[in-house]
């Protein structure tokens, strides 16, 4: 049991981007030492486990206060917003199976599951060659969003307290640190395909969809759209075929489903997935607007349905299609 302590808790706190892979609150920013003008990585949790299976988080869905040894309170911004996921094999995934988070002090873990992450600069928010007048000294970060739930474990860290040393000095904006961020972040260029209210529901089979599109020139290159899990549960099993018309239409048939269900965590067994997970992303790829997207596209609601554990239709329960702008 120590041997899995000291293994988780190195999962929460290595000065290391990874250390926001294992589903739980960053107890230290990423590096724990700062001076004015750096960029910091918060590990904000689980995307299931903290954000409910959140699809998209924006920097409008946060605010992050830094309050320095001084007690003056900065804001923050979120600059760039980002998800990461541990290997399947990690040491975290087995002890979340296994039912050792508890013992060792971290509560309701998921299974596979990954952590959102932000990188916010000390500096006034827009402004990266504009160091805060931070005060040398221990400094305290809270991060607060209704899309998130602080969990705050004992081997975790607490939202409303992620401590940070500010160390005397200043630093000018690294932009080859900085630039790399923006290909971690998500493009524009895709929907998302959830149900319209879990309200009640304890257990989903899967679902069948069935996704139009009227103009094919739209995908650049001809490449064709693509159909995704949101999450990396491994036991999703998604299968999708882009068939076309003839004539610039065609659609798209998506096929989601487990054995073992699609349950709530509280229900969920070794083999589920989880409700979040009925959520599919539709990726494509153009240079066109996402409004000549969402004129594109549509969902053929009569022919989609989400289906129980027999694969009889689930009445009133409706997917949705939503542009990731929109969300």
């Amino acid at each position: 049991m120590k041997l899995i302590a000291d293994l988780t808790r190195a999962l929460c706190v290595l000065g290391l981007v990874v250390a926001s892979l294992a589903g739980c609150v960053q107890t230290k920013t990423t590096p724990g030492y700062a001076r004015a003008g750096d960029h910091i990585l918060i590990g904000l949790g689980g995307i299931v486990r903290n954000a409910g299976g959140t699809t998209d988080l924006k920097p409008g869905d946060l605010t992050i206060t830094l309050t320095d040894a001084g007690s003056t309170a900065y804001t923050l911004e979120p600059r760039f917003i980002f998800k990461s996921y541990l290997d399947y094999g990690a040491y975290m995934n087995s002890f979340t199976l296994e039912g050792s988070g508890p013992g060792v002090g971290l509560n309701g873990m998921v299974p596979y599951d990954g952590s959102w992450v932000v990188v916010a600069p000390l500096t006034l928010p827009g402004q990266y060659d504009m160091p805060l007048p931070l005060a040398v000294g221990p400094a305290s970060i809270a991060v607060s969003s209704t899309k998130l739930t602080n969990t705050a474990d004992s081997l975790e860290g607490d939202l409303t307290d992620i401590p940070i040393e500010i160390i005397a000095g200043t630093s000018a904006q690294d932009t080859d640190f900085t630039r790399q961020f923006v290909g971690y972040e998500n493009t524009t260029e895709n929907f998302v395909i959830a149900p319209d209210d879990l309200t009640g529901i304890t257990e989903v089979g899967g679902a069948y969809l069935v996704i139009d599109y009227n103009d094919d020139t739209f995908f650049e290159n001809g490449v064709e759209p693509l159909v995704v899990p949101v999450d990396h549960n491994p036991y999703v099993q998604l299968q999708y075929n882009v068939a076309s018309n003839g004539n610039g239409t065609g659609s798209i048939y998506v096929t989601l489903s487990n054995p073992a269900g699609f349950k709530t965590l509280a229900t969920a067994d070794p083999n589920s997935s989880f409700l979040s997970d009925l959520t599919v992303r539709l990726v494509y790829f153009s240079t066109g607007t996402p409004t000549q997207a969402k004129a594109n596209f549509s969902l053929n609601t009569s022919a989609s349905y989400y289906m129980d554990a027999n694969g009889s239709e689930i009445s009133g329960l409706t997917p949705v299609l939503t542009h990731v702008e929109d969300i």
